[in-house]
């Protein structure tokens, strides 16, 4: 991926007619002294359960790495330095709990005295292909960000590494329906983005990560010790949650769509809404969304447009009279093509009180939820964010 104009970290070593900054100044000082362009470091957030979005990010339809100048990181660049300043930045709470790895597939984190160099020519966090990785506790913020900018697209120049996985109830009556399935004549399959995986990474994180976009319990859960990951099909013990995986090349478990992971076990949460309805549409886009408010993972597909966020304002079950409407819940984050449409608010029963409304068009967005649900939403309860 190319970088984006005015994002080298180079340092310039031209000569200057006054004979200040030339090349022999520079090696006798033992550093430059002339940088060109603005500089910034590059980061992930994660929780253990995986990825979520960036208050500061880099991209509008990627929302998962963000960047902030580096002149903003006061020195030292130590590592507890930097994670509580990032913190700062993102609005997260308890950065002594935080952890930070570089690079991503590092088996563990970085000591807090370690040293960073956020003004070398190259190094973590200097560019997007090697951020700085947070591993924080909680997603939740202290303060959320609007950035005023219009942000670029991510281009689509990257390919992306797969975990496709399958799964089985504890009943084990047969695999159950992904809710990242992509392939309509195979709808148990599903598959994850291994960039969503948090570090350190091995089986545990793995598992953590695909309970959560499946709506499963997770971690600290009584029934998450009975879920157990498979490596293959044919695997006679299932995986410790301590096993390292490597997401680098393409040799790793669940890396091959005919030779996926299986999660036995995989218990519901019931206390995140297990009683969603079928989708009838996802959520979809070069990354597939997966954040506090989008708690599912889906794949490529042809409603690629709907990549803008926002903030429903009130709470009303308009679907359980009308399916082409979506419930809503105040606050709850969803995504839309934000492109404003019409409809009528039909009642499958009788008469009644609604008349007036029903009767009548509004105007609105599809939108598409937490669930993946899609529906139509009044465009007075749709607040771009």
């Amino acid at each position: 991926m190319s970088p984006l104009p005015g994002h080298d970290h180079t340092s310039s070593s031209t000569a200057s007619s006054d004979g200040k900054g030339d090349t022999d100044s520079a090696a006798k000082g033992g550093k430059s002294t002339k940088r060109t362009g603005p500089s910034y470091v590059y980061y992930r957030l994660y929780t253990k359960l995986g990825a979520f979005e960036s208050n500061r990010p880099l991209y509008d339809n990627d929302r998962f790495i963000g960047r902030i100048p580096t002149k903003s990181f006061a020195p030292p660049h130590t590592v507890a330095s930097i994670r509580r300043s990032l913190c700062k930045f993102e609005g997260l709470s308890e950065p002594d709990k935080a952890l930070l790895f570089t690079p991503l597939s590092s088996p563990a984190p970085m000591e807090n005295s370690a040293r960073l160099s956020l003004f070398a020519p190259s190094g973590p966090g200097l560019s997007e292909q090697d951020p700085i990785v947070l591993v924080v506790e909680s997603e939740k913020r202290t303060k959320n960000i609007t950035l005023s900018e219009k942000l670029p697209e991510c281009s689509d120049d990257t390919d992306i590494h797969y975990v496709y996985y399958r799964l089985y109830s504890s009943e084990g009556d047969g695999d159950e329906k992904a809710k990242t399935s992509f392939d309509k004549s195979d709808i148990s399959l599903g598959r994850i983005n291994t960039l969503f995986v948090a570090p350190p990474h091995t089986a545990g994180s793995l598992k953590a990560h695909i309970a959560k976009v499946e709506g499963l319990v997770t971690p600290g859960h009584a029934l998450y010790k009975d879920m157990e990951l498979f490596q293959d099909m044919t695997s006679d013990a299932a995986m410790s949650d301590t096993d390292v995986i490597s997401f680098q090349g393409d040799n790793y478990p669940g890396g091959d769509e005919g030779d996926p992971v299986a999660l036995v076990n995989a218990t519901a949460n019931t206390a995140a809404d297990q009683k969603a309805k079928p989708t009838s549409g996802k959520v979809l886009g070069r990354y597939p969304l997966d954040t506090a408010a989008t708690n599912r993972a889906f794949s490529d597909g042809p409603d690629s447009k709907f990549m803008k966020r926002a903030q429903l304002t009130s709470t009303f079950d308009y679907d359980k009279y009308d399916s082409a409407w979506l419930s809503t819940t105040k606050d709850e984050i969803v995504y839309t093509d934000g492109v404003s449409v019409s409809k009528f608010y039909f009642l499958d029963w009788g008469i009644s009180f609604l008349f007036c409304f029903v009767t009548k068009t509004h105007s609105g967005y599809m939108v598409i939820n937490s669930k993946g649900e899609k529906g139509f939403v009044m465009s007075n309860y749709v607040q771009f964010i």
